[in-house]
């Protein structure tokens, strides 16, 4: 029994002497963890930007290609040329505000197919993102195309 309460002095010192050296250690692991899920974070919000940014400009993509298509059934035609999709579509999205909602827009490129019954419409913007960091840009460039079918009832 001596020689137990004669070591227990220095175990204790030995304890307390490890027990400084560790002094801090759990705070770089807290920090470090927390940098990991702020980046995470950055990287989520990044994601949903982007994926929110392309509904919103596919929304206006098909207005755009329906707007095309819309004013060829008016006219009393089936078929329409690229040069008039690109005005109807510019027209739409000029008249609908879209310029103004999205940063950078631009209409990419139109087409038509199937003997210019459909009308084609490419476009692209600017999705800027809230956080910025070493690992998501500050902004990506989100393009969609959209399409649409002249139909006239006989």
């Amino acid at each position: 029994m001596t020689s137990q309460m004669s070591r227990s002095p220095g175990r204790c010192r030995t304890v307390a002497r490890l027990h400084r050296e560790e002094s801090g250690q759990m705070s770089v692991l807290v920090l470090g963890m927390l940098v990991i899920l702020l980046l995470m974070v950055s990287v989520v919000v990044g994601a949903t930007t982007v994926h929110l940014e392309s509904r919103r400009l596919l929304s206006a993509a098909d207005g755009a290609a329906s707007a095309a298509s819309n004013g060829a059934e008016m006219a009393g035609r089936q078929s329409m040329s690229a040069a008039e999709v690109g005005a109807r579509a510019r027209e739409y999205l000029e008249t609908s505000g879209a310029y103004g909602r999205f940063d950078g827009l631009q209409v990419r490129r139109v087409w038509t197919s199937d003997g210019g019954a459909s009308a084609h419409v490419e476009l692209s913007s600017a999705a800027e993102m809230p956080l910025v960091s070493t690992v998501v840009p500050d902004a990506v460039t989100v393009t969609v195309d959209s399409h649409s079918r002249v139909t006239t009832e006989r």
